[in-house]
């Protein structure tokens, strides 16, 4: 599925790539977006996994960059991913 047949405005994947290469985004920048989503006087946990998309036969892509990978043990040519969840006792909401 494209990204222009899901977003809810017109925009393209090479939009998307343009503004993310512009941007760097420190922890209090994500913690600045987040907050107002998050009740925090109730239990909660912020639950981050991340991963890594291989794209070893690839020439050249943008956001591909070297990184480690705990599958390969190794060094290789990917898309790092990080994902939030954000849980509380009575509901669950994607942040990322």
């Amino acid at each position: 599925m494209a990204l222009s047949e899901v977003s809810p405005s017109p925009l393209s994947h090479d939009t998307v790539s343009r503004w993310l290469k512009s941007r760097c985004f420190r922890p209090k920048d994500l913690w600045r977006l987040v907050e107002p989503s998050i009740d925090k006087k109730s239990p909660c946990v912020l639950i981050a996994d991340d991963t890594l998309i291989a794209k070893t036969r690839s020439r050249k892509i943008e956001m591909v960059h070297y990184q480690y990978s705990g599958n390969k043990h190794d060094v290789i040519a990917g898309i790092g991913l990080v994902n939030l969840l954000w849980h509380d006792l009575t509901s669950v909401e994607s942040i990322t």
